[in-house]
């Protein structure tokens, strides 16, 4: 005798209607899931397409002026280096006056939903290069910086070589032309490297330029002499080529520069003070990191013996006091 077996069809249609009250939390979970990933592809997509600008962009001009563009030697190697989601790096080499050239591009985190959706609120990213000259010649000793207005006194705080060696100066063909503020020990060097073609050049990028720095005393890399200038919001930037240009103008005219003898000789003296006082500042740091160690050493030993019960607590801190008492003894001396 057969059995009559009935097959019962599903309902997708009600199956799926019905999921979002059925299952409220997973399909919440789901969608955010989904949004996350769209977010990562999407965003790592955006980042590497600005990476590429850059490189794409400057290409030409590289190859031209320099003997080896890319992070390798070799011929058909990679031009930029991804060190993360949002991070790719550049060096060109082989040309007078420097030792490389390597920028360094900082993105905003785009694939990260976290980052752009709560973190960006609070700490605002910005889309950065950065661009590093360690310079091969031996130019004068002088140091400058050209600063964002907003960031100029945090700035100038954050490098010892611009708080102690450098003032705030009125350059007049600066200020005509960039609202940046200057940082420098005299108007001799700044003068002459900053001219008003120059100048006139760098107004077009006057809203991207965050700082141009050079210093002689390794405070931005342990090169001795080192030039760096960092834009920023640079997704509007199409072509990089005339920047590039105009910082190597300043490459050039840093290594050609010299200093009259009564600004050498100041620059000199000022350098000699400037040495005191930076050795003054490396014992304050190490003094304060040790304090800073001791105090961190202290609260987890405190936290430690609070965790312990009540009666090892008390014979702890009576050990604590019996061996303050034997030290502040032993430092005594003894007059027979």
């Amino acid at each position: 005798m057969e059995e009559n077996q009935t097959q019962i069809a599903f309902d997708y249609v009600a199956f799926f209607k019905n999921l979002p009250h059925n299952y409220p939390y997973e399909c919440m979970g789901f969608i955010l899931f989904l949004f996350y990933i769209f977010m990562y592809i999407t965003g790592s997509t955006t980042n590497k397409k600005l990476a590429l600008k850059f490189a794409s962009t400057t290409y030409d001009f590289f190859k031209t002026n320099f003997t080896s563009v890319g992070i390798t030697n070799k011929e058909n190697g990679p031009l930029l280096q991804s060190i993360s989601s949002n991070s790719f790096g550049f060096m060109a080499q082989g040309r007078n006056n420097l030792n490389c050239l390597a920028v360094t591009i900082d993105l905003k985190k785009r694939q990260d939903l976290l980052s752009m959706l709560f973190f960006s609120f609070i700490w605002p990213e910005r889309d950065t290069i950065t661009i590093d000259i360690p310079i091969a010649a031996t130019p004068q000793p002088i140091c400058f910086a050209l600063v964002k207005k907003r960031d100029a006194k945090s700035y100038k705080e954050a490098n010892i070589d611009l708080k102690y060696l450098c003032e705030k100066l009125s350059i007049d063909k600066i200020d005509d032309n960039l609202t940046l503020v200057t940082l420098g020990e005299g108007k001799e060097p700044l003068t002459t490297i900053f001219d008003s073609k120059l100048c006139q050049a760098l107004r077009k990028y006057d809203k991207y330029i965050q700082n141009i720095h050079f210093t002689d005393q390794k405070t931005l890399l342990a090169n001795p002499y080192h030039l760096r200038a960092t834009l920023i919001n640079i997704e509007s930037l199409e072509d990089y080529t005339e920047f590039i240009q105009l910082i190597l103008q300043i490459v050039d005219k840093i290594a050609n520069f010299k200093l009259s003898q009564s600004a050498r000789q100041q620059n000199e003296e000022e350098r000699a003070k400037f040495e005191e006082i930076k050795s003054k500042d490396e014992k304050q740091k190490k003094i304060e990191e040790a304090q800073k160690k001791k105090t961190e050493k202290l609260q987890k030993e405190k936290q430690k013996l609070l965790s312990l019960p009540r009666e090892q607590q008390i014979k702890l801190q009576e050990k604590e006091k019996r061996d303050e008492i034997k030290k502040k003894y032993a430092k005594r001396t003894m007059y027979m």
